[in-house]
């Protein structure tokens, strides 16, 4: 059910903006003790932080090849510009933010925040298991 929402809330979040492709390693590239993901994400933040927080671009493709593991990371901020209307500086949802982890695939999806902690998805792809809140 949550993985048909989280769509749900995709489905023309980004529209207006740019969608980023960023493929990175978290570790040296190549390493056997590293892990490759992709993020999507329509955040020019995101794609600063995450190019100081990890190893991003072509030698991650190389490395990953065309039929590589990778965890899958998708984000948006959940701020849709419309036509003739200006951006603000820090966009995001104020209503919905949700951050998801899908153990049983490893693909992790944040919507509605900015805030680096939950749209540098790279920070997320180890052990979801453990953050995964289990409260009533």
């Amino acid at each position: 059910k949550m993985r048909q929402r989280m769509l749900n809330f995709f489905d023309g979040s980004m529209k207006g903006r740019t969608m980023y492709v960023i493929p990175f390693s978290m570790g040296p590239v190549g390493s056997d003790l590293s892990s490759i993901g992709v993020q999507l994400t329509d955040s020019p933040y995101v794609t600063q932080s995450m190019k100081v927080m990890t190893r991003i671009g072509a030698p991650v493709l190389d490395v990953l090849g065309e039929e590589g593991d990778f965890i899958k990371a998708v984000h948006s901020l959940g701020a849709p510009l419309k036509d003739d209307v200006e951006d603000v500086p820090w966009p995001h949802n104020p209503k919905k933010k949700f951050i998801t982890h899908f153990p049983e695939t490893g693909d992790i999806m944040s919507y509605g925040s900015g805030y680096g902690g939950n749209a540098l998805l790279g920070k997320k792809m180890f052990r979801p298991s453990h953050r995964i809140d289990s409260r009533p």
